[in-house]
């Protein structure tokens, strides 16, 4: 099946939102079998809504919006559909009970211009939403799907993966998808592109390549008329893939973020870890903050002021925290260090340290960039991760 994102919301169009449910969406569709043909914004103008709706479903099967589901007056994404498919939108009497229901937990009479968030067509189901007032909807009707779902990625996300997708699936005329995301640091997008060449040729598995904050990823997406088959084909994929690309340059798979693969190599190995961070700025220890099993890896970190420093009057630290430091572990990164002080662009010292083993490594970023700084603290991660495996087998 074809699909089409449309964004719901002035705000998107002028730049004071970003849309990050289209990105989430596009990566999603394709476990589903799914091809994304479009994805556009549209602002809170029903005509303008209308006239996205219909020019969507003439190309695909589906469509998907995301936003305009509150309870103001531009907020028309019901009415847009409703339009499109002739019906009345009426209150359904559930769910305005438990709109009420969810005010009266806060503390809060519900304003009545909340009650258009309870309303239905006849052709739509609600999608429930316990992270917000919002229901979507999802409409099924003649042959072709529109699904409305509110714009906070936090109401959205929950919504997509506990009630849309298993929907999507049962129409999915009984194939089979399998998937995987085999993400890779190390080898440039050229160089993986020419090393697995002989794989992007092939429709099933498709194979496809995309540069990333961490790395360069690579998916596989399988169809078959059964699970078994499609699982078969992508564990026949994966296993070339690392073959080739090599397995010191994959370090996760799937939804691995590095800082939670770092933790978890941490916490099986019973280690814990000190870090010190001048050039990412605290990311690093952000990063790792985040994950579930943090408290039980990490031992302290210490934040330095992120200068840049000509290369040849950087000293490096004797030690990574304070004297009290018993960690297992220390990560060390320096400032930017700069080899021509006439540009802002030079290199960042990854320094790991056990009790028995010492490794550097080094990148090159550029200063005052926060998404040059986000890189570095994954590649700081990274090299943890490769560090742990081949320092604790």
């Amino acid at each position: 099946m074809d699909a089409e994102i449309i964004a719901v919301g002035t705000e998107l169009l002028m730049g004071e939102l970003v849309d990050s449910n289209s990105a989430f969406l596009a990566s999603e569709l394709p476990k589903l079998g799914m091809s994304l043909k479009i994805a556009v914004k549209i602002g809170d103008d029903i005509n303008d809504l209308l006239k996205g709706i219909e020019s969507a479903l003439i190309r695909s099967d589906v469509v998907i919006t995301t936003g305009g589901l509150g309870p103001t007056s531009d907020d028309l994404t019901r009415e847009s559909i409703a339009k499109f498919f002739e019906e009345e939108m009426e209150v359904d009497p559930t769910l305005l009970n438990d709109l009420e229901d969810n005010f009266a937990l806060r503390g809060i009479k519900m304003p009545n211009p909340n009650i258009k968030q309870a309303t239905l067509i006849p052709s739509s189901i609600p999608l429930p939403n316990p992270n917000g007032t919002a229901p979507g909807w999802f409409v099924n009707k003649d042959g072709k799907i529109v699904i409305a779902m509110p714009g906070p990625p936090m109401e959205l996300i929950p919504m997509w993966k506990n009630h849309v997708v298993e929907k999507l699936a049962a129409l999915s005329g009984g194939i089979s998808i399998a998937t995987k995301n085999i993400k890779t640091f190390g080898r440039s997008e050229g160089e993986l592109d020419e090393i697995l060449s002989h794989l992007f040729g092939q429709e099933n598995p498709y194979l496809g390549i995309y540069s990333k904050q961490d790395g360069i990823h690579l998916r596989a997406i399988a169809k078959s008329d059964t699970d078994s088959e499609a699982t078969s084909l992508i564990s026949q994929i994966e296993h070339q893939i690392i073959e080739k690309v090599g397995a010191d340059f994959v370090w996760g798979q799937d939804d691995d973020t590095p800082a939670m693969v770092a933790t978890s190599f941490l916490r099986s190995r019973n280690l814990r870890l000190c870090v010190t961070e001048s050039y990412t700025g605290g990311a690093v220890c952000g990063l790792i903050s985040e994950c579930e099993l943090f408290d039980e890896v990490f031992f302290q970190g210490l934040i330095k002021t992120p200068v840049k420093k000509p290369i040849i009057d950087y000293q490096e630290p004797n030690q990574s925290c304070n004297d009290s430091c018993k960690a297992d572990l220390h990560l060390n990164i320096s400032p930017l260090l700069l080899e021509d002080t006439n540009h802002n662009f030079g290199t960042v010292l990854f320094k790991i340290s056990s009790q028995h083993t010492t490794t550097c490594i080094s990148g090159k970023y550029r200063t005052g960039n926060s998404r040059m700084r986000q890189r570095a603290s994954n590649h700081a991660l990274i090299e943890l991760i490769r560090f742990i495996k081949s320092t604790y087998k």
